[in-house]
């Protein structure tokens, strides 16, 4: 119970800092979108997209309406895109960059295992 409550005030955290992030970019693009060449407005509307979609998933998360089969396949699939990438750049990626996606699949791993883990003891 504790650690549910510890998990869902993550979350709120999490989801407000979103919202903000929404919120403040969308006033951006309200006042200088004039501004802006075509490709950076794209490339922001769809960072935009990948907020909605975030803002959304910690929502279920919160209600427990969240879709462990969906979790799971964006997960294996965001993995398995991942490690094309990787393939196809490690070397002409600087090391930072590097290190921050080999961490991220890292836990994207422990993630799916831990998802896994769940399913079965189900």
């Amino acid at each position: 119970m504790r650690e549910d409550l510890h998990l869902n005030k993550r979350r709120f955290l999490h989801l407000k800092n979103l919202v903000e992030n929404y919120t403040r970019t969308q006033r951006h693009l309200e006042e200088y979108s004039q501004l802006l060449p075509y490709e950076k407005i794209q490339q922001v509307f769809q960072k935009q997209r990948r907020r909605e979609e975030q803002i959304n998933n910690i929502q279920k998360a919160i209600l427990k309406e969240h879709d462990k089969e969906t979790e799971v396949r964006n997960l294996v699939k965001n993995y398995l895109y991942t490690e094309g990438y990787l393939q196809h750049y490690k070397e002409k990626l600087p090391k930072h960059i590097l290190n921050n996606i080999l961490k991220r699949q890292h836990y994207r791993k422990i993630q799916l295992e831990n998802l896994i883990k769940e399913a079965d003891d189900e």
